[in-house]
């Protein structure tokens, strides 16, 4: 309980950032956005639904990428000559 208080304590001592200067003069000039009822956003929200082409190509690109992945974790990192000169320089360092 006390580490929590002097966590609290210390946390109010920070120094608070200078949010101001991160607002840009154009941002400060905009008008503030329109707001629109719930519903509204509601609505759109429902409709927003994927097709059954849309899952298809979802599933074949995810499969594309899976594919991809493996591809390029067989492959090496590093070539073979980078790889003797790292060696090379940890063993000159002791390690």
């Amino acid at each position: 309980m006390l580490t929590l208080a002097a966590g609290a304590v210390l946390a109010g001592c920070a120094q608070f950032p200078e949010l101001d200067a991160a607002v840009s003069a154009r941002a400060k000039a905009a008008d503030y956005p329109s707001l629109v009822p719930a519903d509204d956003i509601l609505a759109k929200r429902r409709e927003a639904r994927l097709s059954p082409e849309d899952g298809a190509a979802l599933l074949e690109r995810a499969e594309r990428l899976r594919q991809r992945g493996a591809i390029l974790r067989a492959l090496p990192v590093i070539d073979e000559e980078t790889r003797r000169r790292i060696s090379a320089r940890l063993s000159s360092l002791g390690g």
